[in-house]
C-alpha cells in the first residue's frame, strides 16, 4: 500500500512539474500558417485572342482619359470587340471583381493563434529605435527587404512587434526568431520606413518576450 501511494505521489509530482512547461511552450509557426484563411480565387473569362487582349488593354488604358479623341477611340475598340462577340464592359467588370477578390483573399487573416505564445522566423523592418540602433518597435516579414527595397507583402504576412527591451539590429538581411504573445489585429497605419512614410496594412501583432538570431553564431 505504501509503495502504491508513493508511486501515485511520484506521478502527481511529475505532472505538476511538467504542466507549466507545457503551458509555456511556444507554438512554432511558418508564414503559410498565417495566410491559411486565404481562399483560392478563380476567374472565368471568355477565350480571347492576342488581338482581343490588346484591344481590351487599350480600352482600360483609355478609360481614364477625358480627351474626346481618346474616348472615341475606346468606343471604336469596344465596337470591334462587340462584332467579335466580346462585351468589353462585362469582361472588364469581371477583371475588376477578380482583382478585388484576390486582394481581399490575400489580406485574409486567421484568428487561430490569438492569445497563444508563438515562435516565428522572419526579417526585421525597424520602425522605432532607442540608442545604439536598438529596435523597440518593428515589423516582422518573411522576405528580406520587404517594405524597404520591395513592395510590402499582404497584411497576413506582416506582424507588428513590440519589444520594449530592444533588439540591436546588426543587419536587416539577417533572419531572426521572435517569440511572444500573438494576436490578429488588421490595421492600416502610417509608418516611417527607411525610404519615408507609408500607409501600411498589418494583419497581426506580437508582444515579444525573446528575439534571437536565426543562425547560431560560429565560435
Amino acid at each position: 500500500m505504501q509503495k502504491t501511494l508513493s508511486l501515485v505521489l511520484s506521478v502527481l509530482s511529475l505532472t505538476t512539474v511538467s504542466l507549466p512547461t507545457y503551458a509555456n511552450t511556444a507554438v512554432a509557426l511558418e508564414w503559410q500558417d498565417l495566410n491559411s484563411a486565404a481562399q483560392e480565387v478563380t476567374l472565368e473569362m471568355p477565350d480571347l485572342t492576342d488581338q482581343q487582349m490588346r484591344l481590351l488593354q487599350g480600352v482600360i488604358a483609355m478609360s481614364a482619359s477625358k480627351e474626346e479623341q481618346v474616348q472615341q477611340q475606346a468606343v471604336e475598340f469596344k465596337e470591334t470587340l462587340k462584332e467579335q462577340g466580346i462585351n468589353a464592359d462585362e469582361v472588364i467588370a469581371l477583371r475588376d471583381e477578380y482583382m478585388q477578390t484576390m486582394k481581399a483573399s490575400a489580406e485574409a487573416i486567421t484568428t487561430e493563434f490569438d492569445g497563444k505564445k508563438v515562435r516565428v522566423p522572419g526579417f526585421i523592418v525597424p520602425l522605432e529605435f532607442s540608442e545604439g540602433m536598438t529596435a523597440t518597435e518593428f515589423l516582422l516579414v518573411p522576405v528580406a527587404g520587404a517594405c524597404i527595397h520591395m513592395p510590402p507583402p499582404p497584411a497576413n504576412q506582416i506582424v507588428r512587434v513590440s519589444f520594449p527591451e530592444g533588439f540591436q539590429v546588426q543587419n536587416v538581411q539577417y533572419p531572426v526568431w521572435v517569440e511572444g504573445d500573438f494576436s490578429s489585429n488588421k490595421v492600416t497605419e502610417e509608418v516611417y520606413l527607411v525610404d519615408g512614410k507609408s500607409n501600411l496594412t498589418m494583419g497581426y501583432e506580437m508582444n515579444a518576450s525573446m528575439i534571437e538570431d536565426y543562425y547560431e553564431k560560429e565560435n
